[in-house]
């Protein structure tokens, strides 16, 4: 680049008629692709393989402080949430082959179309997801179908403990959602699956009978109440998540919405019953 050259502008996407082309309730079928060299949008049938974007410094002969003014974006793919995504459609399209009845039943009561508050896609497959992961893959389930989530992948989430002292393994299951799609209905659809499935089935370890919800701040504290089964304004009625015969089973459970500041390490310094940090 000639000293003293403008700087090039960044591209600018161009805008499309029709931003939204997938409704709420049922999986996306198709997508905008945009044209890096153009900016200009394509229409793609099927969904869009779940990815993130990063931003990297473009490699070229201007100086180290031109380079900084550059950033373009990559796209990186995630393969083990597309190939999760793949098994769990099939698996749904099984009709849950290998799930507890249970869990057959809140599943069907979930997916009903005639409900009166129906559930968002995202919502369903983040909930059928968990549901595979524990009660088909991790438990070694036999399915009808060669699962592209392999072994391999499904060994990235265990962690080996910090402490030597504890479990030499944790699992860790995760669903990341947007903002506003509904995170606290998936909350409350995993501790019905959890309680009901332990209700009918004590001895079955798979599924805890008490949950631990761990929470920022006093005012998302107060919000989460709404996952305890025996509160008013509970998620559970409002949301019409548990069919009637099975609500004695979600009674079975317990659930505790803390705070994190509670799980601090205690001072050895106290007065009048409270422990202080620094004094």
């Amino acid at each position: 680049m000639a000293k003293g050259a403008p700087l090039q502008e960044p591209l600018a996407v161009q805008p499309v008629s029709e931003p939204i082309l997938c409704g709420p309730y049922e999986e996306p079928d198709r997508h905008w692709v945009y044209d890096s060299g153009t900016g200009m949008a394509s229409l793609a049938v099927g969904r869009r393989p779940a990815s993130y974007w990063f931003r990297y410094q473009k490699a070229s002969t201007v100086s180290a402080y031109q380079r900084s003014l550059y950033a373009e974006e990559e796209r990186e793919e995630l393969p083990l949430v597309n190939a999760l995504r793949s098994d769990v459609k099939r698996w749904r399209d099984s009709g849950y082959e290998g799930a507890t009845e249970i869990t057959k039943q809140l599943l069907r009561h979930w997916w009903r179309d005639d409900r009166k508050r129906r559930l968002f896609f995202c919502q369903l497959e983040a909930v059928e997801s968990v549901i595979f992961l524990v009660e088909i893959r991790l438990s070694k389930r036999y399915v009808r179908f060669t699962p592209q989530c392999t072994d391999e992948q499904l060994g990235r989430l265990w962690d080996a403990a910090g402490d030597p002292a504890l479990p030499k393994l944790l699992r860790r299951l995760g669903v990341k959602m947007a903002t506003g799609s509904g995170k606290t209905v998936v909350m409350s659809m995993l501790i019905a699956w959890a309680f009901c499935n332990r209700g009918q089935v004590p001895s079955d370890e798979r599924f805890p009978w008490a949950v631990l919800a761990v929470c920022p701040n006093l005012t998302i504290r107060e919000r989460l109440q709404v996952l305890r089964p025996d509160n008013p304004g509970n998620y559970y009625e409002q949301f019409d998540l548990v069919p009637s015969k099975l609500r004695p089973l979600l009674h079975t459970g317990k659930v505790l919405v803390e705070n994190w500041h509670a799980f601090l390490p205690e001072s050895e310094h106290s007065e009048g019953g409270q422990s202080y940090t620094v004094v």
